[in-house]
């Protein structure tokens, strides 16, 4: 039938990204290889070889050293498993939707409604591709991107679940990080913005209080001061309105 047809083609246009495999392992790739190669060369000494204590005192820093290499890639990968674990988006390229899903919370907006897309990602990216890559770093695939939407809302997509180097929406801002560790917490974020919100709400009440005894002409004035503060003539508006309301009362 049609709507099938429809359905199936919308279906077809729709990509959906969570926290999988292939992710996961090509986030940390660049540490596997070295984890394969320290590992023979330590078998191969204990096992094959007959070494000295020296020789194995060696070996154990060497081991220590590698470790710490790879510690970076230790802290960020459960990091990002943490911030993505019940996040999975949905992308309609066709409709320019996305649906992303985080817990039991559900967010619907169209790429308008998005305002910046910031792209995290290791500091040799910036370079040309030849030149990128010189050192490996065990971290240097793992990345992030940052969803800022017009309404304030915020979403962290981390490279366990997209391909940062190529993301399905396309970044307006790239920062290169040594370690791409993610921003500053959603919750402080959030704190932020209420906080801003608080702060706005409590000039509007001052203004309103100083405002409260001007008649409606003068209150008409106001509105067209250009030197009047956002918080002010929406203050003067609101003592209009319930004037309003008021003589519509009586």
């Amino acid at each position: 039938t049609l709507y099938k047809s429809v359905s199936s083609y919308i279906w077809e246009m729709t990509q959906v990204f969570k926290i999988d495999l292939k992710h996961q392992l090509k986030s940390i790739s660049n540490g596997i290889w070295i984890i394969l190669i320290v590992s023979l060369v330590m078998l191969y000494f204990w096992i094959i070889e007959d070494i000295n204590p020296i020789q194995n005192n060696l070996l154990i820093l060497f081991a220590i050293i590698t470790l710490l290499y790879f510690l970076p890639a230790l802290i960020l990968h459960p990091l990002y498993y943490y911030i993505n674990r019940k996040t999975k988006l949905k992308y309609n390229s066709e409709e320019k939707e996305l649906i992303l899903i985080d817990g039991d919370k559900s967010f619907r907006f169209k790429e308008s409604d998005v305002e910046e897309i910031e792209r995290v990602y290791f500091t040799d990216f910036k370079l040309p591709r030849r030149q990128r890559n010189f050192m490996t770093p065990t971290w240097r695939n793992y990345g992030l991107i940052r969803i800022m939407v017009k309404s304030k809302q915020e979403f962290i997509l981390t490279s366990l679940m997209i391909d940062v180097v190529n993301p399905p929406l396309k970044p307006t801002v790239n920062k290169f990080r040594l370690i791409p560790f993610p921003p500053r917490s959603l919750k402080n974020r959030e704190r932020d913005i209420i906080e801003s919100e608080n702060a706005r709400k409590k000039k509007i009440d001052f203004f309103k209080a100083s405002f409260s005894n001007k008649t409606k002409s003068e209150l008409n004035k106001k509105l067209n001061d250009n030197d009047l503060v956002d918080e002010a003539k929406i203050a003067v508006r609101e003592i209009i309105n319930e004037k309003n309301t008021t003589a519509n009362n009586v």
